[in-house]
């Protein structure tokens, strides 16, 4: 058998060795690609999604506010849920900052989902108890805190759903002008009748 039988046998045999293949490589791109959407299209599309973005870190800002209040009026005694209340009012000023300066839809899902569990945390505690502490929906700041946290998650939630939006429609416009080149590059191509008169003379 010649070397070239032998290294063509080798090449039939070889097995595909397990991993990331290039559909899942081209997903994980697109997802990434999706969360790092920012506000786009016309003018007054971009002005609508900063506005929800302002008003969504200025919510955030204000949970946040909310617990370092409760926080300083005497959670903080509370063994474990003191802490907790800590790094929520922390976080909250975080989230609204990095919110503010990067508008990416990551980042807009991340501050969503924040103010979704920080709802959770609360009605958890109040009616099942969290940590052996059983809070009360009479407490100082909590329906404020509900209807803050309320609004944060559903302004979020709409900006985000329209962030993605915007980047389908320029996916199918992106989408649209490749199909439209080749067209283009054939067209420009083809001789003129010029062209072909000099040819059969």
């Amino acid at each position: 058998m010649s070397s070239n039988d032998a290294s063509r046998n080798h090449r039939g045999t070889d097995v595909q060795s397990p991993g990331a293949t290039p559909r899942d490589a081209a997903a994980v791109k697109q997802i990434l690609r999706y969360l790092s959407v920012r506000p786009s299209g016309s003018a007054a599309r971009r002005a609508g999604l900063t506005l929800g973005l302002v008003i969504g870190s200025v919510l955030l800002a204000l949970s946040g506010a909310i617990h370092l209040q409760l926080w300083s009026m005497g959670y903080r005694t509370i063994p474990t849920i003191g802490p907790l209340f800590l790094i929520q009012g922390i976080a909250g000023f975080l989230f609204a900052s990095v919110l503010l300066l990067s508008r990416r839809l990551l980042v807009v899902v991340m501050a969503g989902g924040f103010m979704l569990a920080t709802i959770g945390g609360l009605l958890f505690s109040v009616y099942f108890g969290l940590f052996g502490f059983k809070d009360t929906l009479a407490a100082p700041y909590a329906g404020l805190s509900l209807s803050v946290e309320g609004s944060g998650a559903l302004l979020l939630a709409v900006v985000g759903v329209l962030l993605a939006s915007g980047d389908n429609r320029a996916d199918e416009e992106r989408s649209f002008v490749d199909l439209g080149a080749p067209l283009g590059a054939v067209a420009d191509t083809r001789p003129d009748l010029g062209d072909r008169q000099l040819l059969n003379r």
